[in-house]
């Protein structure tokens, strides 16, 4: 018999070994698993941190430009309103009563957000395109579930802008009640009323129709219209190059004027009714534009003469240096071009007519008066159909455009010839006129709290009177000036009746803006630029077209660098840039 060795010495140790193996891996893998669970949790915990720190920071975003916008409500006329943003700490922003307060330790999706200002920066007041520059820094945080403190920083530059006011995207524009009447009107461009709009059937509009309810004017906010529209065809045919081009430029171009007459969406939706109002800026005080003219180095030149440098407030057309015309300016580019350049301040009354040229605004401080046809020396052009949209876009950038800018009325034609007020009695006066609230500073023109509606009656201001001796056959300026109405000069009759150019007005290339109404008799007449009024009485004969200039569309590529100082309003918030701190 042969002895066999035991096994039992060798089991128990390859056992124990098999057992520390298995709880080393166990042990391993719940190490493990632990730490990618907590990973997990600090992962998802610093995602809700940036989503959190975004949210804060999109809430006070929001808040600043609101509060903004408020101050600017309540401080329409300021050219500078982004003064409100030069005081500011690390959580309030903005001054005179309009402070924003930004978020210090709030809440958001169970993360403590805090939102920080940590610096603003302002253009100049020389500066063409205004805005404030807001850097944001906002940090949120938050404890994982696995009790690990987690935190997320974003920083955002904001901008905060002005820019010219909406309204100026429409080529007739009134804050009251709209109409298309008496047959031959065309407008190539949109159409708006902060109320209701009324066109005939013998009307022809080229772009939207947009109504709003307004409780001021009992507007409930209706389209009234039997008003056609052409196809793309019939308008590269009929509406002419001072027209606003189509979208697309032609039948073989691609998209390149996304203000442009859209033939298709017109056909599909030519009607808006019962819009929000869109609220039409007053033009307040002057100062800040003066303020500007004179930063800018604006002028009003005639055959190489300066005759407004920045501001006007002198001797007026009578010569009498304490008449009551001062401040009144004549402009007359009948026989030589008046050349502007850039914003400029007229204290008064302005009468106009003839050839400008030049790219800029006149501000006056009461009435403008175009007692003949206003025409662009150089005038933008839109070929239709146009095959180099790119070479017209180019073209146009340097053409003339001239802002006439009103605290009172723009008046239309020779108001001292007595069929002038037989005409336009009916639309200047109530009920067709409905009473509104006006700009406090409009007080000093002779506009109480709120219009009653009658423009012919006295301002409570004056006008110079002309007197004629027989014997000497000379004028003279009346030692007694007459009272003055809404609609009349502080210049003299005889001043405004010999400057009035005998033919019916049948153009006038301008923007036209003004606080109160624009009124007047025209004849068969073309507006070229936009017609932005409060209240709206021409009276023509034959025909009128109002053609939109497209460069004064902020989101087209014409519009975006154009700049000539029209009353601005504060821009939705841009961001400049956005990074994560931390």
């Amino acid at each position: 018999m042969r002895h066999r060795p035991s096994q039992a010495g060798i089991v128990l140790p390859v056992v124990v070994a098999i057992i520390l193996v298995v709880a080393t891996l166990a042990w391993g893998v719940f190490n493990y698993v632990l730490y990618g669970t907590r990973a997990a949790g600090v992962y998802i915990t610093l995602t809700q941190c940036r989503l959190a720190a975004q949210t804060g920071l999109e809430r006070n975003k929001y808040d600043v430009g609101q509060a903004f916008k408020r101050y600017y409500r309540a401080f329409p006329s300021m050219w500078d309103s982004l003064s409100w943003f030069s005081t500011w700490t690390a959580h309030s922003i903005g001054t005179s009563g309009y402070v924003c307060t930004v978020m210090s330790n709030g809440q958001v999706n169970g993360c403590t957000v805090t939102v920080t200002v940590t610096g603003v920066t302002r253009t100049s007041s020389a500066s063409a395109l205004k805005y404030a520059r807001v850097t944001f820094q906002t940090t949120a945080t938050k404890t994982s579930p696995s009790g690990i403190a987690v935190s997320k920083t974003i920083e955002e530059v904001v901008e905060y802008a002005l820019w010219r006011s909406p309204v100026f995207n429409y080529a007739y524009f009134v804050n009251n009640y709209g109409w298309f009447q008496g047959g031959g009107v065309t407008a190539n461009g949109e159409i708006r009323s902060n109320g209701d709009m009324s066109l005939d059937g013998s009307s022809y509009v080229n772009g939207l129709i947009y109504a709003s309810v307004n409780a001021e004017v009992g507007a409930t906010g209706k389209v009234i219209s039997t008003a056609k529209y052409q196809t793309c065809a019939q308008y590269w045919s009929g509406a002419g190059t001072r027209a606003r081009p189509t979208n697309p430029p032609s039948s073989t171009a691609g998209v390149k004027w996304d203000l442009g007459y859209d033939y298709a969406t017109t056909a599909s939706n030519a009607q808006y009714p019962y819009q929000d109002i869109l609220p039409m800026p007053y033009l307040g005080d002057l100062t800040v534009y003066i303020t500007m003219a004179s930063d800018l180095s604006s002028t009003i030149k005639q055959n190489g003469v300066v005759l407004v440098n920045g501001h006007f407030s002198g001797t007026g057309p009578s010569g009498l240096a304490a008449g009551v015309d001062k401040g009144c300016i004549v402009l007359d580019g009948t026989s030589k071009p008046i050349v502007i350049d850039g914003p400029v301040v007229i204290d008064g009354d302005v009468i106009i007519k003839g050839t400008i040229s030049g790219q800029g605004t006149i501000y006056s401080g009461r009435n403008i008066h175009i007692v003949g046809d206003i025409t662009y020396s150089s005038a933008p052009s839109w070929p239709k159909p146009d095959t180099t949209p790119d070479t017209t876009l180019q073209s146009n950038a340097s053409k003339d455009m001239v802002g006439l800018i009103a605290k009172g009325n723009i008046v239309l034609g020779n108001y001292t010839n007595a069929t002038w007020l037989s005409s336009e009695k009916s639309y200047i006066t109530t009920p067709f006129v409905k009473a509104y609230a006006c700009d406090p500073s409009d007080a000093s023109i002779g506009y109480p709290s709120t219009f009653p509606g009658n423009y012919t009656a006295s301002d409570t201001g004056q006008k110079i009177v002309y007197t004629y001796n027989k014997t000497t056959k000379v004028w003279s300026v009346s030692s007694t000036p007459a009272d003055r109405k809404y609609y009349e000069s502080a210049v003299g009759d005889k001043i405004v009746g010999d400057y009035a150019q005998s033919a019916a007005i049948t153009r006038i290339d301008a923007v036209l803006y003004n606080n109160h109404a624009v009124m007047g008799t025209v004849g068969a007449c073309a507006f070229n630029g936009a017609l932005i009024s409060r209240d709206e009485a021409i009276i023509y004969s034959g025909s009128v077209t109002f053609n939109w200039d497209i460069r004064l569309g902020s989101a087209s590529p014409d519009g975006k660098s154009f700049f000539i100082a029209l009353p601005m309003v504060p821009a939705d918030p841009r961001v400049i840039s956005c990074r994560e701190v931390l």
